[in-house]
């Protein structure tokens, strides 16, 4: 008997361990509860539809879910109280339609013991047409496969916060396509980061990634560079001439950083390649037929430059065909916290210290402004690390020292009556920011967007707002 039990106990766990495996490479919410909803087994896919971890959601029973509304409806308790399969529409966090099917499993007796809920992206309406109906398909399934691929990546992007999840699954399904695409943000944001994230995540993925500063290219280089010339072309070229690196991407994808620092005459001849997808090195009369994918990036506002003359309007609106604006990590104060932590772990490994982050410094690390973004972030985390051995109360203070212009401001913040949760102090000092803005301007929106450097469409969603609120708070 004994043999039989430990024999019966393997097996039981090799069968639940088959089962964890089974649920968490499925593309596809799913997930068993109790008669009573609460939550017994799940997929990371699931927690994440539900911009929650998968350690939240073991813990928690389905009716909380939807009273926190993490989702508008469970059908699961439907199921158990109905005895029968139940299915409908539901809408999670954040703003992912699924189908959703509940179906009571039950004892021999007739009484419900467990639940097993499915779900899958919600179908397309009666009025689309097939093209439609696929193409929605085709959307949604990609973006449970990027759902997938964030639990199961080594290499994901950290992205615990909520506009940085959205902004993740509309890159994936951007990724899909040959659009260009445009990467604004501030210096430090992560932009060739997040290239490399739509180059891997693209049918491309298994051709060149060819990334390409164009702040640090020499002016009189720039042109060789970009389109290669051929063998004497110019004094001091090479005796065999050079592959330019649109050639080098051929048939992979080309990154153009700093994109606002290219040359004006260079920003042409870039036009022209777009445009007809031929380039033509240095010397050559001779165009060759290229296939790349084009992202760009910069720090500046391309469309200010436009107004200003010094970048082309019409090479603007040659890239700006998806526009992905990254914020900067002051807006997101969850992934600070969360890359603070990667980034300890990985020097802590590199430098072999065994050491810990106290609450204190992660405390400073939160309320820290962070200009440099996540580039800055991580040097602080290094210098942290490497001085632990004998100048860490040191280093800590030289942060604090960094970050007395926020102390400072305490008077300030007391003054303008600013209390309550970081988001909600943030939203308070954007409402105040953009109408004092608006009155220097004289009421003028359009005046207003291009100095608070945001579109006009951007300005009237956050005034009408801010009515709103104001409504609500009578």
């Amino acid at each position: 008997m004994p043999r039989v039990a430990k024999k019966t106990r393997r097996n039981y766990q090799l069968a639940k361990q088959n089962l964890d495996q089974i649920f968490a490479n499925l593309p596809d919410p799913i997930f068993v509860t109790d008669r009573y909803g609460n939550v017994l087994l799940s997929n990371s896919t699931t927690a994440l539809t539900l911009d929650m971890s998968l350690d939240q959601l073991l813990k928690s029973n389905v009716r909380d879910l939807v009273d926190k509304e993490y989702y508008n409806k469970s059908y699961a308790v439907e199921a158990a109280a109905q005895k029968c399969v139940v299915k409908g529409e539901l809408t999670t966090k954040l703003g992912i339609k699924q189908l959703s099917t509940s179906t009571p499993i039950m004892d021999e007796e007739g009484n419900v013991i467990l639940v097993l809920t499915t779900g899958r992206p919600a179908e397309s309406t009666e009025k689309n047409t097939g093209v439609e109906e696929r193409e929605c398909s085709n959307r949604r399934k990609r973006e449970m496969e990027y759902l997938r691929s964030y639990v199961l990546d080594k290499e994901t992007i950290v992205a615990e916060s909520k506009v940085m999840k959205q902004l993740l699954l509309k890159v994936h399904a951007v990724a899909q396509t040959d659009s260009t695409v445009v990467l604004n943000g501030e210096s430090g944001t992560g932009k060739e980061i997040l290239a490399k994230y739509l180059h891997r995540h693209s049918k491309r993925s298994g051709e060149a990634f060819i990334a390409v500063n164009c702040a640090t290219l020499p002016d009189h280089l720039v042109e060789s560079e970009l389109f290669g010339y051929e063998k004497g072309a110019f004094t001091g070229a090479s005796t065999e001439g050079k592959i330019g690196l649109f050639e080098a991407a051929h048939r992979g994808t080309l990154f153009l950083d700093e994109i606002a620092e290219l040359p004006l005459p260079l920003q042409s001849k870039l036009l022209r390649v777009l445009e007809t997808r031929e380039v033509r090195r240095l010397g050559s009369h001779i165009d060759r037929k290229l296939d790349f994918r084009l992202i760009v990036a910069t720090h500046k506002d391309l469309h200010k430059m436009t107004q200003e003359g010094s970048f082309r309007t019409d090479l603007f609106y040659r890239l700006n065909v998806i526009p992905v604006q990254i914020p900067p990590l002051r807006e997101r104060p969850e992934d600070m916290i969360a890359l603070a932590l990667k980034f300890f772990d990985y020097f802590k490994k590199k430098y072999d210290l065994d050491v810990q982050l106290d609450p204190d410094t992660i405390q400073s690390l939160y309320k820290h402004n962070w200009p440099g973004n996540v580039r800055e972030l991580r040097n602080v985390i290094e210098r942290l690390v490497i001085n632990s051995l004998q100048n860490y109360s040191a280093e800590f203070l030289e942060l604090e020292q960094r970050m007395a212009g926020f102390k400072q401001e305490n008077g300030y913040l007391q003054a303008a009556g600013l209390n309550g949760t970081l988001k909600e102090v943030m939203k308070s000092l954007e409402k105040q920011y953009i109408y004092q803005v608006l009155n220097q301007c004289g009421g003028r929106i359009g005046e207003t967007a291009e100095k608070l450097g945001i579109y006009r469409t951007v300005l009237y969603r956050k005034l009408r707002a801010f009515e709103q609120d104001d409504e609500k708070n009578k």
